[in-house]
């Protein structure tokens, strides 16, 4: 836990003003004890019209998501807000991943190009409960 703190002190100190309710969110996961481990398919995207829709910064909870790197787009029986651990890291579930891709998790990469191909991968993955 002290590695997830130290983690999300970073994020809300590099985007708090910018994120606001995400960063709450997150730091909300350094307290939560209850969590579940899965097993899942991880893969990342860039926030542009090719990888995503015509408006790719934003995201399915209206946020908008570029210059972010905290953000994973969730399968669509997780509820937006969750917060989950992949890779060491914290993300917030605050996209969708296409419905073809449905059970994966996707990673928003935002322009770096060479981020999907690091994470991608099968991995456990902690999903913090409320």
């Amino acid at each position: 836990m002290l590695v997830i703190g130290a983690a999300l002190a970073v994020l809300a100190w590099n985007d708090s003003a910018r994120i606001g309710p995400a960063a709450a969110a997150l730091e909300r996961s350094d307290q939560a004890e209850a969590y579940r481990l899965i097993y899942a398919y991880v893969t990342g995207y860039n926030t542009t019209v090719a990888q995503t829709d015509d408006t790719p910064c934003i995201a399915a909870t209206g946020d908008n998501i570029c210059g972010r790197r905290n953000v994973v787009a969730c399968p669509r029986s997780m509820p937006l807000g969750t917060v989950v651990e992949i890779h060491g890291r914290p993300y917030l579930c605050e996209d969708r991943t296409a419905r073809k891709f449905d059970g994966r998790f996707d990673i928003s990469c935002d322009k770096d190009m060479n981020c999907p191909v690091k994470v991608a991968g099968w991995t456990t993955i902690k999903v913090y409960e409320d």
